[in-house]
């Protein structure tokens, strides 16, 4: 079985890009600004697709807290929720976060990310089942981190995928090349360059050829990694 992925798209095309979603990846931070964006993951729920809760450290720079996600995690009956995590926290501030999400909500839901084996051993003595590695640091991470990921928090390039082969991963590689008028092929010759996901990009509209473009790339990930 290849790698689920969620692609990460602007809220005025959540229906557009629908048949490319294995799951559903809800950024908390569009749960409390948006309520289309909440009523989305809301009305999917019914149809069986899993819904994984992000922490949204990516685009804000700083993590939601346990006590919002574990609230949001309830409204959205989330399968899968990401602890909150920052760069630069100690061990005794990933491990509180964790402790106190783990008392809000079902451990075996949570998600946590790990950046070094000492992290993962923390976490594994506390009974964590699964965790998640990032796209930044995933290159000086040792091997059996990546071996070992359920979920791979963006995609960095397919020979990692096909390699590791996490149970999933997150994206919006195929939507930022198409407003470049660029294809996976170009993202490739080019070495896999990777842009943040800032706040702004999910209230972007896209032409009628940068979606057919955005489309394409979710097919052509699919069709290589995806099941």
């Amino acid at each position: 079985m290849g790698t689920k992925f969620s692609f990460e798209v602007p809220l005025n095309h959540l229906e557009d890009f629908e048949p490319f979603q294995d799951f559903y990846f809800a950024l908390s931070f569009l749960c409390k600004k948006s309520t289309e964006y909440l009523n989305y993951f809301l009305g999917k729920k019914v149809e069986g697709k899993k819904i994984f809760l992000d922490n949204s450290f990516n685009e804000l720079r700083r993590p939601e807290s346990s006590k919002e996600l574990a609230n949001l995690s309830r409204i959205l009956n989330a399968d899968m929720v990401i602890s909150p995590d920052c760069d630069g926290w100690s061990l005794k501030e990933l491990g509180k976060a964790y402790d106190e999400l783990s008392s809000m909500i079902c451990p075996e839901k949570i998600l946590v990310v790990v950046k070094s084996m000492e992290e993962e051993r923390m976490f594994r003595e506390r009974g964590v089942l699964h965790f998640c590695t990032t796209y930044e640091q995933r290159p000086g991470l040792d091997k059996i981190l990546l071996y070992k990921s359920f979920h791979f928090l963006g995609l960095r390039d397919f020979q990692e995928i096909e390699k590791y082969q996490p149970y999933t991963c997150d994206t919006g590689v195929p939507v930022k090349l198409a407003l470049e008028g660029k294809d996976m092929y170009d993202w490739a010759v080019e070495g896999h360059p990777h842009a943040i996901t800032t706040p702004d990009f999910f209230d972007l509209t896209l032409t009628k050829k940068e979606l057919n473009l955005a489309r394409r790339n979710c097919q052509w990930i699919r069709a290589r990694v995806a099941p």
